[in-house]
């Protein structure tokens, strides 16, 4: 049991309750955490009872002692065995990585069938962010030697790469044989409340497109509230399906 105070926080700590919330009702096994930061999550998953793996593209953050932390790339393969793990935990880690999609393949690959890969990521989807790009044309501030330093010729990891959207996020999940269960939001932004007029009009107006077109753009999830009134972070919770599920009917997540 790790005693004194947790290192520094990178991720938003609303996610890191959600984690530890979510974890504390499953059955204790082995888990990956990647990127792990400076290990203040995989302090707190240890004192739950996992057995936790960490992998950083920085390991010299890292400053949790009792535990074992390795360099990795995630957008290059994970240096582990196949159907290893039964958790994966990437806290707002894909939006950093140049190659996110080969993330998902490789949690895929070392998740066990029925394995559990708990994602976290910016919310693109929140009708905030989705205003700020109609002004700006941009999800999301572009890195810059103002704001980062050296950090985009040096470090290109510390800096937000590709907007991965929720839609896109579940395309890519699914085709890695995963299922999407839970869809949840870090906190509300009680600001956004000043834009529920525009959601309303957005609502309205997509009520008129037929089913077709409103399933082809996911619009029931796209427009639902965890995800339109949601915070800064989507936190995301996919099962590896075995091979006797892959052929059944994805049932669709829960959204919170």
């Amino acid at each position: 049991m790790w005693e004194g105070t947790l290192p520094e926080i990178l991720a938003r700590t609303e996610a890191h309750d959600w984690v530890i919330k979510y974890l504390s009702d499953e059955k204790r096994g082995l888990l990956l955490d990647a990127p792990a930061g400076t290990g203040a999550l995989a302090i707190r998953m240890k004192n739950l009872g996992y057995e936790v793996v960490c992998y950083d593209i920085d390991p010299s953050i890292f400053s949790a002692d009792g535990i074992e932390i390795r360099n990795c790339d995630l957008s290059q393969p994970i240096p582990y065995p196949s159907t290893s793990f039964d958790f994966v935990t990437c806290i707002e880690g894909l939006e950093h990585l140049e190659n996110p999609y080969n993330a998902m393949r490789e949690f895929s690959r070392v998740l066990k069938p029925g394995g559990k890969l708990i994602l976290s990521l910016p919310n693109y989807l929140n009708i905030e962010r989705r205003m700020k790009f109609v002004i700006t044309g941009l999800f999301s501030k572009v890195p810059s030697s103002v704001v980062t330093g050296d950090a985009p010729k040096s470090n290109l990891w510390m800096c937000y790469l590709p907007p991965l959207t929720y839609p896109i996020l579940r395309l890519v999940l699914e085709h890695e044989g995963f299922e999407v269960a839970i869809v949840a939001k870090d906190n509300e932004k009680r600001r956004m409340k000043w834009l529920l007029p525009i959601v309303w009009a957005i609502r309205l107006y997509c009520c008129f497109w037929s089913f077709e077109k409103r399933k082809l753009y996911h619009l029931d999830e796209t427009l639902s509230s965890p995800l339109l009134m949601g915070g800064n972070t989507l936190i995301v919770v996919a099962k590896k399906r075995s091979m006797s599920e892959l052929y059944i009917n994805n049932r669709g997540p829960t959204f919170q």
